[in-house]
């Protein structure tokens, strides 16, 4: 219990802190490229320690730059998880959610796509854990797992960002 309650505290800061530094102007498009690239590295292979270091740099960019912006939104069912590996899903799922906004552009952008691509892109880091540590399973990931296998996914995030973060979403 208290490790769930210190990892929902950790995160709750880290998210708060998503609010831009004025002081820093738009992504660059080398930024961006870095960014969806560090992504999909640590989709791959979240736990690898060579990649703590970009890690951190895409956190830090993602908190500071104006142009890249993520409404955070948690499924009630997973602050209830005490997934030992819940602080790297979550982070992937913001990671994810940046570089979807960074591939698809602010023009076609809605909320429910941006924490779909998130939830999708923990998911593979998700799976990426399971590969490497067979017996680390999760529950909650896995009832997800399930849900994008069956189609239904998008709709239970749907689901979730309609009642925990009170969003009506548009589909797209």
């Amino acid at each position: 219990m208290r490790r769930a309650v210190s990892v929902s505290i950790l995160l709750l800061v880290a998210f708060a802190c998503v609010a831009q530094d004025a002081s820093v102007g738009p992504s660059t498009k080398a930024e961006r490229d870095r960014a969806v690239k560090v992504t999909q590295e640590l989709e791959a292979d979240p736990l690898n320690p060579a990649f703590k270091e970009d890690r951190q740099w895409l956190l830090d960019w993602i908190k500071a730059v104006p142009d890249i912006t993520i409404n955070v939104c948690f499924d009630p069912a997973q602050q209830k998880s005490e997934y030992r590996y819940s602080r790297e899903l979550v982070y992937q799922k913001l990671f994810s959610s940046a570089a979807y906004i960074i591939d698809t552009s602010s023009r076609n952008r809605n909320e429910l796509s941006v924490e779909t691509a998130g939830v999708e892109g923990a998911l593979k880091a998700y799976q990426a854990i399971l590969k490497k540590y067979p017996t680390a399973h999760s529950p909650y990931w896995d009832r997800l797992l399930k849900k994008q296998q069956d189609g239904t996914l998008r709709d239970y995030v749907d689901s979730y960002m309609q009642t925990a973060c009170g969003a009506q979403q548009t589909q797209a």
